[in-house]
């Protein structure tokens, strides 16, 4: 699933920001009904975390995106490279993503939507010690992202196999965020990190 969170753009007149935003509106929206069959990976939608979290405790399966790519004429440079990098995670072309990514944050789109889908990109490369990193931003951006505190948990758990560091992640979640609907998952791997 994808959680969608504020999206930081450069100043820009007041149409330009709504057009953009309504592009983003409608890629999220896309990208959140395909994630959410995947599973409890895929439990949000808070967004392409605005970022797609896509992790959330499993790997992201295919989805079911058209192949024909953007059209980013028009777009900026960061939100261009954005739109690529979403729609590379989406093809599950990682490396392509990360550039995408990157890209757009030393453009100026540096939020904890970016860095979420960043830190997917990366765990999903293999390298989830680059992904814990781009989490640890994006909390840092903006302590209320559900879905970067939330792919920390199975970054622990699943691919860094280092279970009790999820424990207390898993509690400052369900304290931090008692009313969302990823509550069940985060306490069903509470209560598998503290079994191991």
């Amino acid at each position: 699933m994808h959680y969608v969170g504020g999206l930081a753009m450069a100043k820009t007149n007041k149409n330009e920001t709504d057009q953009r935003q309504g592009r983003w509106n409608y890629l999220l929206t896309v990208i959140a009904s395909a994630a959410m069959g995947a599973g409890l990976t895929w439990m949000f939608v808070s967004q392409r975390s605005t970022s797609a979290v896509h992790p959330a405790f499993a790997s992201p399966s295919p989805s079911v995106q058209s192949d024909a790519r953007p059209d980013v004429s028009g777009m900026s440079g960061g939100q261009a490279a954005l739109v690529l990098g979403n729609f590379a995670y989406d093809h599950q072309h990682w490396a392509e993503a990360i550039r995408g990514y990157q890209e757009a944050i030393a453009s100026g789109i540096d939020n904890a939507d970016v860095h979420t889908d960043l830190g997917n990109a990366f765990r999903f490369s293999g390298k989830p010690e680059e992904a814990l990193n781009q989490y640890t931003i994006a909390q840092r951006l903006n302590p209320q992202h559900e879905n970067s505190l939330f792919n920390q948990i199975s970054l622990f758990t699943e691919a860094l196999k280092q279970p009790g560091r999820a424990v207390p992640i898993c509690e400052e979640f369900i304290r931090r965020f008692p009313r969302s609907e990823k509550i069940p998952a985060v306490q069903q791997e509470l209560s598998r990190a503290k079994s191991r």
